[in-house]
């Protein structure tokens, strides 16, 4: 036991009664690759085809493989992920004027699990089919706050292209309106 072990949060039991459903003291290895690092890079390497995969009816495959990928990384820290594909939800969403995509994430269970990720392509279609080299994503996070022993919290996060983790703050409640107004608002700041 460390020093500061005793400050850590005891996991809950779930009121379901499942034991694997209470608050955890550090983030899964599977939930947390998968939102912070796996879909970020996919995200950040072909936009197009990232965003337009989620779009179709292959998304839930292509989410299959990615989770199967992560869990390839996380073997020997956690041997198995304890959700799949069909645990995820993708949401075709506009933010302002841009397309994009939120994946809704099982129910995080530790700080800096995410509740929803966003993949943003900042290309106003409107105005015509964008240049595939001019094109910029942003990827921003709803993560579980920390909290000592107040009311749960969210956390508003981005990643950029060069791996830089951006913390905002408060966010909003984890529901999904929320958070597309959420990262509407911030879009908005720097046009």
């Amino acid at each position: 036991m460390g020093l500061f072990d005793f400050l850590r949060p005891k996991p809950q039991k779930s009121s379901t009664g499942d034991p694997g459903g209470g608050d955890l003291p550090e983030a899964r290895c599977h939930h947390y690759t998968l939102a912070h690092y796996a879909l970020r890079q996919m995200a950040f390497a072909e936009p197009l085809t990232f965003l337009g995969t989620l779009a179709s009816p292959g998304a839930h495959g292509f989410l299959a493989r990615m989770i199967g990928n992560v869990s390839e990384f996380c073997t020997e820290r956690e041997p198995r992920s304890d959700f799949g594909a069909e645990d995820l939800t993708v949401h075709k969403v506009r933010v302002g004027r841009y397309p994009g995509a939120v994946i809704e994430m099982p129910r995080p269970r530790a700080a800096a699990e995410a509740f929803f990720v966003a993949a943003v392509l900042m290309a106003d279609l409107e105005r015509g089919r964008p240049d595939p080299q001019d094109l910029t994503l942003r990827y921003l996070t709803l993560e579980k706050g920390f909290v000592f022993g107040g009311p749960p919290r969210t956390v508003l996060c981005e990643w950029t292209a060069d791996g830089k983790h951006l913390n905002y703050g408060d966010g909003p409640p984890p529901e999904l309106q929320a958070f597309v107004g959420a990262v509407e608002a911030l879009l908005s700041k720097g046009e």
